[in-house]
Order: C-alpha cells, then structure tokens, then sequence
C-alpha cells in the first residue's frame, strides 16, 4: 500500500485557485496516477484550513466559484465519497509535545505550524503496518523531500 499525504499545494491544483495552481496538469496527472494505483490519500486538517484560508483571499468571482467546488469536496470527504480520507485526530498532549519540541527548528527554516501538522500527519501514517511508499505529496520543496520506500512494521504474534 502506498500512501500520500496531501498538501495544500496539491489541493490549490486540484481545485484551480488562480495563481495557486501553475502545476495544475502535473498534478491531476499525478492525481490520476494515485487513483489508478489505488494509493491511500490522506488529507491532514491543516491542508483543509490552509485551503480554505487560500480560498478566501481570491479576488474576484473565482471565490465564489472555487469555494463551492471546495465545500462539494469536503462534503464528499464526510461521506467517504471522496478519493481520500481525512486526518482530524484532536491535538492532544503528544501532538503538543511534538510541536513544542520541532517548532524551533522549523520556524527558523520558515517552515510554519501548518507544514509541521502536516509533516506530523506523516510521522503518523508511518506507523501504518504494511506501507510500500509514503510520501508528503507537495509542490513545496521542503515538503516534497519526505518520502520513503518500504516501511513494514508487521507486528509478529509471539
């Protein structure tokens, strides 16, 4: 199984927010690939509010337009309708103490609270037994370096 983590870049693409989506044909490519090979998507709640917030600051009446195909997805993603499933786990005392302990770092590198979420949603998926890749799917280089082949953490009975 193989499982992509998906960014707010990738939704911007996937939805045509204006100036937001100059990968738009590589990513519904992309997109098309993933649903052919039936890879786990997964949609961290962070990417929800950074689209949305995105979203809200189109000008014209795109917004309008945008928004409502936006609302259809979220709808459908609900209803597991969607291609992918959403990460909406609450912010406990692990999920505090992790972004406590990164947050630093990243800041400095200007990555901000919304790519540690998300990066925090990849560590989770790690834990999934049986994954052939998992990746943060981005058009953000600092988001697209985390990938890795293989992970198998099989528990074996005793």
């Amino acid at each position: 199984m193989n499982i992509r983590v998906i960014d707010t870049t990738i939704m911007l693409n996937l939805l045509g927010v204006p100036k937001r989506c100059a990968d738009q044909t590589e990513v519904l490519e992309q997109f098309k690939k993933a649903l052919e090979e039936k890879d786990k998507l997964i949609l961290p709640i962070a990417t929800i509010i950074e689209t949305g917030n995105e979203i809200a600051k189109i000008q014209g009446t795109k917004r309008h337009e945008i928004a409502q195909k936006f609302a259809v997805y979220l709808k459908n993603t609900a209803n597991d309708n969607a291609p992918w499933s959403c990460e909406s786990s609450e912010i406990g005392k692990k999920e505090l103490m992790y972004y406590a302990d990164h947050f630093t770092e990243f800041a400095i590198q200007e990555v901000g609270m919304g790519d540690l979420s998300i990066i925090m949603t990849y560590e989770k998926c790690k834990e999934i037994p049986a994954i052939g890749h998992i990746e943060i799917w981005s058009t953000d280089k600092h988001l697209s370096g985390y990938h890795e082949d293989a992970v198998y953490k099989i528990k074996r009975r005793k």
